[in-house]
């Protein structure tokens, strides 16, 4: 008699987790940094990029059937940096005159280049912006220099996100 009871309270639970699972998929909902790419950018090469753009658009690719190749030849798209720009600026000081609270700035500037050599985006610029609070004591500078770390990594996927949006918007744009 227990058993039945048991069995029939984890058919319920396991009816209901499954429900859950189907309606987040039909709604469209996909797993944090998943990206769904369109078949000319599955394959991408990047062109005067800085060694952390690099690894953040080699991270965005992670999370996805694309790869960025070594040769323009071999790609569907290619990604041409113009220009790249990293600014820390204070907001605000404490009454001793220290900077306790930042805004990080990236700037990223470029074209993208279908496989035919046509111009799909021409010299845009996506421009991400995160703020920290960054109080000036000897025992949590340390811990501030790797929250500042994360938080420039975080800023070069989103700007990462944002071009591959971009992209993923034009490509939409010419096929129609």
């Amino acid at each position: 008699m227990f058993n039945l009871i048991a069995q029939k309270t984890a058919l319920r639970k396991a009816s209901v987790i499954f429900s859950l699972f189907f309606l987040l998929s039909a709604c469209g909902y996909h797993l944090r940094g998943a990206i769904d790419l369109p078949e000319e950018l599955q394959k991408m090469y990047v062109r005067g990029a800085s060694s952390r753009l690099s690894e953040a658009i080699q991270q965005a690719f992670r999370s996805t059937s694309g790869e960025l190749v070594k040769h323009a030849s071999e790609a569907g798209m290619i990604l041409n940096v113009i220009n790249e720009d990293y600014k820390r600026q204070t907001i605000s000081i404490d009454n001793s005159g220290y900077s306790n609270e930042y805004v990080l700035i990236y700037r990223l500037t470029f074209d993208l280049i279908d496989s035919h050599g046509n111009e799909l985006v021409s010299a845009q610029t996506v421009e991400v912006r995160q703020t920290y609070f960054n109080q000036q004591s000897s025992d949590i500078v340390l811990s501030k220099e790797n929250e500042e770390k994360t938080l420039r990594k975080e800023l070069y996927i989103k700007a990462v996100n944002s071009v591959i949006d971009r992209a993923r918007a034009e490509l939409k744009r010419t096929i129609q």
